[in-house]
């Protein structure tokens, strides 16, 4: 399942490809100390993210007992996300969260909460979950309409609690996906494909293989007892159904390893009935959104989400299904 692969050799675009020729290598985090790993992927988030934007306050924040930083808009705001950075279930902090989370609130004018949840594998499943979880439970006391939202394991925390939004009865107007690790399905015939096909990309020998074997460490990692990544808060592709969740965007990189799950779970909520817009980025690689220094696919990328965000937080009507199932950018 997933997307088809365009034939021919897979070409990054210019600034992608003189961004991968230039960039260090990352150690393994299989190998690596986990502060090592940490500290690497800190440092490489920050590098390309920019300087911050202006927003009208950022404040720490105890929601329900769990660290996050709210970020306000200038002028009127009608509803929050709560948003879960990336980073593999391993790694990522508010920090480096900090530049999308002041360019979705600027562009959405909304606030956004940016949640300091536990991190793999010190915490494994459900802890991080359960963090998400909880902010938004405080999120939707102090707000009148709430989002979910956040970028690779971030947006399957976000897909998660929208699930569990919906088998509770809590309504969410929204929840944003940017190319979420949503299958912790190893072998699916699309993952196996983008190994073989991406064993060299943009000069990088074994691209395929170590994206493979990473994808591997990290869902090891979060959900220890291989029984239990099957589950829908765990792997929500795996839900029974998907019927009722709130609307959603979805957001993908054409040379990514997780966007075939992320266009499949696309499918399985447009068959549900759920509305769906699906954006996908041609040339365009995983972490590209937060880019701000190296693509202008990443500031589009921003203004797409926080246009869906406002539409869906500022409307007082119900969202309705979208004629179209994607969208070009």
């Amino acid at each position: 399942m997933g997307g088809a692969f365009v034939t021919g050799p897979p070409q990054p675009s210019a600034e992608i490809l003189r961004f991968l020729q230039n960039a260090g290598a990352s150690p393994d985090p299989w190998s690596a100390d986990i502060a090592a790993v940490r500290a690497d992927a800190r440092a490489k988030v920050l590098a390309v993210t920019g300087e911050p934007a202006s927003v009208a306050s950022v404040a720490p924040v105890d929601a329900d007992g769990v660290p996050a930083r709210l970020y306000r808009p200038a002028g009127v705001e009608r509803g929050v996300l709560v948003w879960a950075h990336g980073g593999g279930w391993i790694h990522g902090d508010l920090d480096t969260a900090d530049g999308v989370a002041r360019a979705l609130a600027n562009r959405a004018a909304c606030a956004v909460l940016s949640v300091d949840y536990r991190l793999a594998p010190e915490h494994p499943f459900p802890a991080g979950f359960d963090d998400v979880w909880a902010a938004a439970g405080w999120a939707r006391r102090e707000f009148e309409r709430v989002a979910v939202g956040g970028d690779s394991s971030g947006g399957n925390l976000a897909a998660a609690v929208a699930l569990k939004a919906r088998d509770l009865g809590v309504e969410l107007a929204a929840q944003l996906l940017i190319y979420p690790a949503v299958d912790s399905t190893e072998d699916t015939d699309y993952k196996l494909a983008f190994r073989r096909r991406y064993e060299s990309f943009a000069g990088r020998t074994g691209f395929g293989t170590n994206s493979y074997q990473r994808l591997q460490h990290i869902w090891a990692a979060y959900v220890s007892d291989p029984a239990a990544r099957s589950t829908p808060y765990a792997s929500p592709l795996h839900a029974k159904s998907v019927e009722g969740v709130a609307p959603a965007t979805i957001i993908t990189a054409e040379h990514d390893f997780l966007r075939g799950e992320g266009e499949d779970y696309a499918r399985r909520l447009k068959g549900a009935g759920v509305p769906v817009e699906l954006i996908e980025y041609a040339g365009q690689i995983h972490g590209f959104f937060e880019m701000f220094t190296v693509t202008p696919d990443a500031q589009h990328a921003v203004n797409a989400a926080g246009d869906a965000l406002r539409r869906a937080l500022h409307s007082t009507q119900p969202c309705e299904p979208s004629k179209e199932f994607s969208c070009d950018r």
